[in-house]
């Protein structure tokens, strides 16, 4: 039976964390950004209508879908930090195992 190694570089797992969280930041920001853009194209719409409501619904849904990605991301981030620090754990024993 051959052997499996894993090889995992801490380094790397630093750079996606800071990656995800930078992603989650400039997708949340970007989204903000466009639907406050969109508020000041339309300035006269009759708040009362029907399209206005629906502009309104679907502004929530994407907003919840962004709020959904950037908790997704964060967890991912979490998991990835969680992992890093095994490692860093892993290579301290291995060090110590050595000496």
């Amino acid at each position: 039976m051959s052997e499996r190694d894993l090889v995992v570089h801490q380094g790397a797992l630093s750079t996606m964390e800071t990656a995800l969280a930078d992603a989650t930041t400039s997708i949340t920001t970007q989204v903000t950004d466009l639907l406050e853009q969109v508020e000041t194209l339309t300035p006269g719409w009759d708040e009362t209508s029907d399209s206005h409501a629906a502009h309104l619904e679907h502004q929530q849904k994407l907003r919840d879908g962004v709020e959904k990605l950037a908790e997704a991301l964060d967890q991912v981030r979490s998991r990835l930090a969680t992992y890093r620090e095994a490692a860093r754990e892993t290579e301290v024993e291995n060090v110590a195992i050595v000496n």
